[in-house]
């Protein structure tokens, strides 16, 4: 699990210059902003509903988010850092990756803005186990059962 999420300065400017505009720009933009909230929160991408990534074999350990309409968000994968490099339209983020192929963007000198990924994990409280004379919150007899048929076609895959 990574500690930190790191913007690339440039990403904020592209941003904003997407979200000014209409249509397609704009809602990748969103989408762009609920990834980026997801990480720093320190929940998977698929918790915002748009983990749609792939690896990039250009540049090591990259991943391109699918914004759709064409737009790609950029991120590089350390073991501690996830580095948010680029966000654009599918030939400059093809351009991005091209002219980064087999080279380390991550480590520049470039002054990222840095945020600590905020562990959103429920740490165990004992207080909340429940004492042997508590009655459970519902009792599994209320539950109907489900005929053997449903079960086979949905676990038809396990059933040897």
């Amino acid at each position: 699990m990574a500690d930190e999420v790191h913007l690339h300065p440039k990403l904020e400017r592209e941003l904003t210059a997407m979200e000014g505009r209409v249509n397609a720009p704009s809602i990748a933009a969103g989408r762009a902003r609920k990834i980026i909230k997801a990480m720093i929160e320190g929940q998977t991408s698929q918790a915002s509903g748009l983990f749609r990534a792939r690896s990039d074999a250009r540049v090591k350990n990259s991943w391109k988010y699918d914004l759709g309409a064409g737009y790609r968000l950029i991120c590089i994968r350390t073991k501690q850092i996830i580095y948010i490099m680029h966000l654009g339209d599918h030939e400059s983020c093809d351009a991005w990756l091209n002219n980064n192929s087999k080279k380390q963007p991550q480590n520049s000198e470039v002054k990222m803005t840095a945020f600590t990924i905020r562990d959103t994990a429920k740490s165990f409280d004992s207080q909340t186990v429940r004492s042997p004379d508590q009655e459970p919150a519902f009792d599994d007899q209320d539950l109907p059962s489900i005929p053997q048929e449903y079960l086979r076609k949905v676990f038809c895959g396990l059933a040897g």
